[in-house]
């Protein structure tokens, strides 16, 4: 990668353009996962494979102005490579404008995620934005394989507060299904709490507010999150223990929906090998389905 960034900053500066660079990093993970809802011809148990590669370009300005680009790579064990969406940005100090396939008020809301387990995510039912009568993924995100949402998004960061506004459609921003959304975050010593929100002009299910709570306590993690989705309250509580090279986590939630005929739990352990994770977890979803997986999994 090192080579690859030196030989890139060499071309653009050579062609006359200052202070640019374009690199690359990603992740990869490969393994198995188990499915106990799979319905034939499909078995209960498949491989897991996925390579994501990001090329980010960046360029500033005599002012300071910085500016920028993402595009990604991504491949799995059912898709072929997809090149996504493409977000451009421009960023002064702690103010940044993006423009494309934002990255989401919400989905970037801190603690959003806190608590998933497992080598893929073992069906994200701890999301407290995902439940059983509102449906899962109804919120502006980032793609990672398609165009994505096509918004305009600001985030500003001053010390410990942080905070973001993101305006979106699923397809263009002329569609009658505008989505806005937003988050602020602050930050305590060990310990973070945010508050977010999301409307749909049109379709109802969008519309949510989240709130995150997550520390540490020595060795311990600690994360309480809460959504209201459109009527539909999620809970989950999740934690984790260190010691040594391993964590131990799990996250247990409950799901007002009245198709939700479980309480959704998950357990997971991973085990840090220096450069790469040996990743294990297993899951129960808020409708029955359980799940487990297990792998590696690395950055680059």
């Amino acid at each position: 990668m090192k080579k690859v960034l030196l030989a890139t900053t060499a071309l653009v500066a050579f062609a006359g353009a200052a202070s640019a660079d374009v690199s690359l990093s990603g992740s990869a993970r490969f393994g198995l996962q188990w499915n106990d809802a799979a319905v034939s011809p499909v078995p209960s148990t498949t491989l897991e494979k996925r390579v994501t590669l990001n090329i980010d370009m960046t360029t500033e300005t005599d002012s300071g102005l910085e500016l920028g680009a993402r595009i990604r790579l991504r491949n799995n064990e059912t898709a072929l490579t997809d090149v996504n969406g493409a977000v451009v940005y421009l960023k002064s100090g702690g103010l940044k404008l993006s423009v494309g396939n934002v990255c989401g008020a919400l989905e970037c809301m801190p603690g959003a995620y806190a608590g998933t387990v497992g080598l893929n995510g073992n069906g994200f039912s701890n999301v407290v934005m995902n439940t059983a009568d509102q449906l899962y993924w109804t919120w502006t995100a980032y793609s990672s394989s398609g165009a994505g949402a096509n918004g305009v998004e600001v985030e500003y960061s001053a010390g410990d507060f942080s905070g973001m506004l993101t305006y979106a459609a699923l397809n263009d921003l002329t569609t009658a299904d505008n989505i806005i959304g937003a988050h602020v975050a602050y930050k305590f010593g060990d310990w973070t709490v945010a508050l977010g929100m999301q409307d749909g002009d049109t379709n109802p299910t969008w519309d949510k507010t989240v709130l995150t709570v997550g520390g540490k306590l020595g060795d311990f993690g600690v994360g309480l999150a809460y959504a209201d989705n459109n009527g539909t309250d999620k809970f989950t509580i999740n934690g984790s223990y260190s010691f040594g090279a391993t964590t131990v986590s799990a996250f247990v939630s409950d799901d007002s929906s009245v198709a939700a005929t479980d309480n959704p739990w998950g357990l997971g352990v991973s085990y840090d090998l220096g450069g790469a994770s040996l990743v294990a977890g297993y899951s129960n979803s808020e409708i029955g389905v359980k799940r487990a997986t297990a792998g590696i999994k690395f950055k680059f």
